[in-house]
């Protein structure tokens, strides 16, 4: 029966809440109720188990095991486990008999109702669960903390960005959590993602204030380095925007693919192209990205032609060999051949591409989720700031 483990621990507990009951003192409210009546809800409880009727099981061995400083610890232990192994209906049922039992202490009462809280959570009833890490948020017991990490994820979870900044500034105040990064990349994406929408409804003056309230949980946001430079690049303030740019180049150089096309835009703006090739000829020897590559054989294009760019690549898939450098430079040389080997060009460029698109160019850092597209925050694991290009993902 695949319910037997499931129900283990908790026969286990309502012996010793039997023995401790036995031996030890029960409070004045459950003196008349006698062990031996205890003992017999055990074993009813313990038949319909092993007649695989749980449901029964668990509502005689919640009325078996009295409520005492010594046995909540343990309701609050099998409600938590029945969630885990995805019996969340019983979960509720178990901290909600708990919650119903008069005398329940401040400390004990907060506990439950947040383990009820997250028992809603798992079961989609976000607005339940708002509601009692509410309640024990405005108590301002030690349980408030707890409750406000819960509430950013339902706030998350319902795109609720300014409560959820809002509850990450509250946590931030502790110094239990300040230092925790994870925190403060969330935190400053929800800035993000209100900045965004700002900015697609031109409101770009509020949208610079969301990005500055982004750079105080994370100076180091790569989104939000993006989104400063678009907003100083279409104020035309392009220099700002190129250094902003830059600066994630500096922090976060795993993401300069992110970078050259607005980079591109910003020396063409300011008829730079010069300046524009020296920095992309400077980032060249150290840069892992195929992408610095390619940027800069089409500006040798430009200002050489496609024999100055052959060379170029030539020279370059020689020490670094990549599929992207490659597929380039096919597609450069089968311009400069005779029918028969440009046909045969092509055709090696067409497979070499499919190869190219059945990989992934993102990865999941925390739980290994591959993608084509970058998410700021996993689909799969739903951590921010986990997902990375691949660097190797144009190379051999």
């Amino acid at each position: 029966m695949d319910n037997v483990g499931i129900y283990l621990l908790l026969l286990l507990a309502v012996s010793a809440g039997w023995a401790l009951g036995h031996f030890g003192t029960l409070p004045k409210r459950l003196k008349n109720r006698s062990s031996s009546d205890i003992f017999a809800d055990y074993f009813v409880g313990l038949n319909y188990l092993l007649n695989d009727e749980p449901d029964e099981a668990v509502d005689t061995f919640i009325k078996a095991l009295e409520i005492n400083s010594k046995t909540i610890e343990t309701h609050l232990a099998f409600g938590a486990l029945l969630r885990r192994r995805g019996k969340v209906d019983k979960a509720i049922k178990v901290h909600q008999a708990l919650l119903e039992r008069p005398g329940l202490e401040p400390a004990f009462s907060a506990a439950t109702r947040i383990q009820l809280a997250i028992d809603y959570i798992s079961a989609g009833l976000l607005d339940r669960a708002e509601r009692l890490m509410t309640e024990v948020l405005g108590e301002g017991g030690e349980g408030k903390w707890e409750a406000l990490q819960h509430l950013v994820t339902i706030y998350q979870t319902e795109k609720d960005w300014s409560k959820a900044i809002d509850c990450s500034s509250m946590l931030l105040s502790n110094s239990s959590f300040k230092k925790n990064s994870e925190l403060r990349a969330a935190a400053a994406h929800y800035c993000c993602e209100l900045a965004e929408e700002l900015l697609a409804a031109n409101q770009d003056k509020k949208a610079r204030e969301k990005i500055r309230k982004a750079f105080t949980f994370d100076r180091k946001n790569v989104r939000a380095s993006l989104l400063q430079a678009k907003a100083e690049q279409s104020a035309g303030n392009y220099k700002a925007a190129i250094k902003e740019l830059l600066r994630i180049r500096t922090n976060s150089p795993e993401f300069v693919s992110s970078i050259l096309a607005p980079l591109a835009e910003c020396y063409e703006h300011l008829e730079n192209a010069a300046e524009y090739e020296k920095l992309l000829t400077s980032l060249l020897p150290e840069e892992p990205d195929v992408s610095v590559v390619l940027a800069l054989s089409n500006l040798i294009i430009k200002r050489s032609g496609e024999a100055a760019a052959i060379k170029f690549l030539n020279t370059y898939l020689l020490k670094k060999p990549s599929f992207a450098g490659l597929v380039e430079l096919l597609r450069l040389q089968s311009s400069n051949t005779d029918v028969q080997v440009t046909s045969n060009l092509k055709l090696l460029q067409q497979l070499v591409d499919k190869l190219l698109q059945r990989k992934s160019t993102y990865q999941c850092h925390h739980c290994g989720y591959e993608t084509k597209k970058l998410y700021w925050m996993c689909p799969s694991c739903q951590k921010w700031d986990k997902i990375k290009p691949i660097l190797e993902a144009s190379s051999f």
